[in-house]
Order: structure tokens, then sequence, then C-alpha cells
């Protein structure tokens, strides 16, 4: 005979279960999305605010990465900051090598966190570069205007040296600090020292050796994180 009390508690457990997943579901991100509040955005829809990404670091981190199906419930742990600008767009304003990993795995939305609202288009870009949201210089540090920022994160530049002074900074060559944007000084300061030479994954750990060596140098001291001089003769 059938529990009339077991089968009300268990409907009650199911719809409790459902709308909890309705609960943590984000709102679409939109025009009166609050501050700090979070929202799920198309990932095409997300404008980069600097030209370039290490593509040596998000291939290695795609193959990691592969086997992430809930794309949605990874940003949802960890949302990347945005800003929404004049025009409505949202303008991400880190963890753009992470938005480059999921293009790549095919993800097609993420959840972002609304970190600001700028809302003066004549002001906008120079907002932008005071609060340290927006790195507009190439991979050689030329300056580079606004518009010619890609407008996916799809359609990042390669910097391979930006990929070079990460691998750097986590070998311990020097140190992470809170300095904005220090790893396009090192990759720049790298990137004028090696010659601009090509950098890829087949000539990775003999230009991480160069590396290691001008990274203690006396002309690499006024950088974030320099570690301090070299313990030996280079």
């Amino acid at each position: 005979m059938r529990n009339p009390i077991r089968g009300r508690l268990l409907s009650l457990a199911l719809s409790f279960g459902l709308l909890a997943g309705v609960a943590h579901a984000e709102p679409p991100c939109a025009d009166n999305t609050a501050l700090n509040a979070s929202c799920e955005i198309a990932l095409d829809a997300v404008r980069p605010t600097q030209p370039a990404v290490g593509m040596i670091q998000v291939e290695e981190r795609v193959r990691r990465m592969k086997g992430e199906t809930d794309t949605l419930k990874f940003t949802r742990s960890r949302p990347l900051p945005v800003v929404r600008g004049p025009d409505g767009n949202f303008y991400l304003t880190d963890g753009h090598h992470l938005a480059s990993v999921l293009s790549r795995i095919g993800a097609e939305r993420m959840v972002v966190q609304v970190i600001g609202r700028l809302d003066d288009s004549a002001s906008f870009w120079r907002e932008m570069q005071a609060r340290h949201w927006v790195y507009l210089f190439d991979p050689q540090g030329r300056p580079l205007p606004p518009e010619r920022l890609p407008r996916r994160i799809a359609d990042l530049w390669d910097d391979p040296y930006r990929a070079l002074a990460a691998y750097a900074e986590s070998a311990g060559y020097f140190h992470k600090t809170d300095a904005y944007f220090m790893e396009f000084e090192w990759a720049r300061y790298f990137g004028e020292r090696m010659g601009w030479k090509p950098v890829d994954r087949l000539n990775l750990l003999p230009a991480l050796q160069e590396a290691e060596k001008l990274a203690c140098q006396p002309q690499a001291s006024a950088l974030p994180g320099y570690a301090g001089p070299c313990k030996t003769p280079q």
C-alpha cells in the first residue's frame, strides 16, 4: 500500500531541489544588473580590455580542461569581473586567459560579476585607464588605441612573451605582486632583451633558461616582483 506521507515528503524534496536549482541560476546580464551582482552572459558578447594573451598557456590549460562540461558551474564559483560601459557592453577587466580557454573548449556562456558601471562615453576609456581596467599596449609595448582592441575573446592576439613571463613567475624567477599588469611589464622586458625572437612550445625551455638569467639582472630591479640579484655570475 502506498504511504501518502512518504509520497508528500518525496514531492516536497523534489520541489525543494528544483527551487534550489533555480535559486542558483544567475539572471542574464542586463542594463539594470546591480553593481557587484553576478549574471550570465554569452562569451562572444564580452569585450576584452587587453589585446593579447599567452597562447602557449591557453593551449596547455585547454588540454587540462577538455573534460570540463559544466562551464557555467565552473565560472559560478569564480565569476570573472566585468564593467558595464556606456554602450551597454560588458568589458572583461581580468581573467582573459581563462575566458580564452573557455572559448576554445566550446563554452558559449559564463558567469561574471559586475564590478563597475561607467555611463559617460566621453570619459569612458580615460576612466578605464585611471582604474587600471584596461591595458592599451600591443605585445611589444607600443601604445594601442581602444578601437584596435579585439572585439571578442576569440579574437585575442597571441603574445608569446606574456606566456614566457607567466612561466618565469611560476618558476620563481620573479614574485607575484599586486602591481597592475606586471606580467606584461616582464614580458616586454624579456622581449626587448631577447630581440623579440620567436618563442613557441618547441623552444620554450631554452627561452625560459634565458629568462632566468635576465630576471636577476640589475636592469630588472625596477620591475615589480624582482627577486634579487643573481646568485651566480651570469
